[in-house]
């Protein structure tokens, strides 16, 4: 019924790596002047695990909605296991489409919504399943935080 690829290729600039080892460097080097091994060795890891998935991630993702459930390359979700959704805006332009699963451990998943697909669309097939989230329909400040810094 609806489908598109959501590309997942990186969108960062050499700035944005730059400035993410230096901030990287700068606390690796403080803890260990400082005694805090520990730290300098997290950092060093989730630099080193953010910079392999970057490289590691496939060039898109296919999205596909019908009847049956939410296909997202390749891991299908039914509806019975998805609690509720909603279509989340910026500034009334819809970004992404909003899970919440019924399953503890990953309990919400995003899908970015491209151009291509017609939220309100999407939104009145997907109330025929599921039902929709009374809260949610923008983003919060973390998330324009997090959209603005491209984490």
């Amino acid at each position: 019924m609806f489908s598109w690829n959501i590309p997942t290729q990186n969108t960062k600039g050499p700035g944005w790596y730059t400035t993410a080892g230096v901030f990287s460097l700068a606390f690796i080097i403080w803890g260990i002047f400082v005694g805090l091994y520990a730290l300098s060795v997290v950092v060093f890891i989730f630099a080193g695990v953010y910079l392999m998935m970057e490289n590691n991630a496939p060039e898109s993702t296919m999205i596909a909605v019908d009847e049956n459930g939410i296909n997202i390359d390749g891991g299908f979700y039914d509806y019975p296991s998805i609690e509720e959704f909603s279509i989340v805006y910026d500034n009334r332009k819809p970004i992404f489409l909003r899970l919440r699963l019924k399953k503890k451990g990953l309990s919400t998943i995003d899908i970015d919504l491209t151009q291509d697909v017609n939220s309100s669309e999407l939104r009145t097939f997907l109330l025929q399943y599921i039902g929709e989230s009374e809260t949610g329909g923008e983003l919060t400040s973390n998330e324009r935080l997090m959209r603005y810094l491209k984490i």
